[in-house]
């Protein structure tokens, strides 16, 4: 039996067993004999790599499936909140929704959790343009900055005045104007 060269060798120890071996039972033989190799697994198999010349073959990759979450809301709210924001109010009842959708479904899709997140970020835009307009459009009802009379003139005043305190807010708005039309009048 021939063995490669390096092949891994162990001792064994060998006694005679037909009784023709020394009297000695303490003595033994010992000699190296060739095991066999365990037999080693084979690399993993590599894909052949293509020629320069070759285009590289292309595996198939599996779309996403499509996940929407806040961006059609948010978009459909935003382009609401942009078309009715100059009333004032129906800006601002949309456009806060819009916000709100919009940034949770464009926070979503920053994560990887939607697939939506043109749409989300479009109805976070377009929810706050129309939050915005429509609370500038009704920043004076909601905080008392604009007055009865503001922007008119003193005649144009006085014809919507309906009471006597309006027609006390137009004299002291026009007050400059008043004194001189009316320089007898009393305080």
């Amino acid at each position: 039996m021939t063995t490669p060269h390096g092949a891994p060798r162990r001792r064994v120890d060998l006694r005679p067993t037909d009784g023709s071996g020394p009297a000695d039972p303490e003595a033994r033989t010992e000699t190296l004999r060739a095991v066999e190799p365990e037999p080693v697994p084979a690399p993993p198999r590599r894909a052949p790599r293509a020629r320069r010349d070759e285009q590289p073959v292309e595996e198939p990759v599996e779309e996403p499936t499509q996940r929407n979450g806040m961006g059609t809301p948010a978009l459909v709210l935003g382009l609401l909140a942009v078309a009715t924001s100059w009333t004032g109010w129906a800006g601002v009842v949309l456009g806060l929704p819009a916000v709100v959708a919009g940034f949770l479904g464009a926070r979503r899709a920053f994560r990887n959790l939607a697939t939506d997140g043109a749409a989300s970020l479009g109805g976070f835009v377009t929810g706050l343009a129309g939050l915005v307009v429509g609370a500038v459009m009704v920043w004076p009802t909601l905080f008392g900055t604009g007055g009865f009379g503001d922007g008119l003139t003193l005649d144009q005043c006085m014809a919507q005045s309906t009471t006597a305190r309006e027609m006390h807010m137009c004299k002291s708005q026009h007050l400059a104007e008043f004194n001189q039309r009316y320089p007898n009048a009393a305080e």
